[in-house]
């Protein structure tokens, strides 16, 4: 077995028999991760909630719904690089958009998903009042994968800068981005790196956001940018 591919699949059964167990974050939640109400992506998951564990940084995962959630993890790229992954499994949901209040939470992350389930449903406008009510209140907010496509779909980064889209390597030009990736999304300022922090002026949150290449450094960047106090 590939050795990235054995730690992925470990990171799996560890965080499974942590859902399923029950077991508490190591200490007050200080991040809150949205899921969408459809399925997500499994790998990038992982690796994000991985660090957090590592670092003994509390977090909330909420989604639609209580309950048992569907992750997956694709039959692409991503297939390929861990194939020892399950296609399926569930992580136990706990907290829905109604359970929570914002002011609870220093940093909110909208979590991976798959472009055409992103969001949709009745969850949606308590998803996105939650959002607004966070952004209002300038609080760091994080997009990884199409998390990050959410947040440019939605406006938040309209003349700002994001990270560099996945699909491509090295420079990436807006031009090239618009006519073979997210054409309709051309408000912000597409980067050239895979992380990408925009800091907020006068008030505004500061947003980061990263590519699936790059989750365990958005989440190491994440702790030292917000979580160190």
């Amino acid at each position: 077995m590939h050795r990235a591919s054995h730690l992925a699949a470990v990171a799996i059964a560890v965080a499974i028999v942590f859902s399923i167990l029950g077991f508490a974050s190591p200490e007050t939640s200080r991040v809150v991760i949205f899921l969408p109400p459809a399925t997500a992506m499994g790998q990038e998951f992982v690796e994000l909630i991985a660090v957090f564990d590592q670092e003994g940084v509390g977090y909330d995962v909420v989604a639609a719904e209580k309950g048992p959630y569907l992750f997956w993890e694709d039959s692409g790229e991503g297939a390929k690089a861990y194939p020892d992954l399950p296609r399926g499994w569930e992580w136990e949901i706990q907290k829905t958009f109604d359970d929570i209040d914002m002011a609870d939470y220093d940093v909110l992350i909208i979590g991976p998903g798959f472009a055409h389930t992103f969001w949709a449903g009745e969850s949606l406008p308590k998803a996105e009042a939650l959002l607004q009510e966070a952004y209002d209140a300038g609080m760091p907010i994080g997009g990884v994968t199409y998390g990050a496509m959410f947040l440019i779909q939605n406006g938040y980064l309209d003349g700002r800068t994001t990270a560099r889209p996945p699909l491509y390597q090295g420079v990436v030009s807006e031009e090239l981005h618009r006519t073979r990736y997210l054409i309709t999304w051309d408000a912000a300022i597409y980067g050239t790196e895979c992380i990408y922090v925009d800091y907020g002026v006068g008030g505004a949150s500061t947003i980061i956001t990263a590519n699936y290449r790059c989750v365990t450094g958005f989440a190491r960047r994440i702790i030292t940018e917000f979580l160190t106090n």
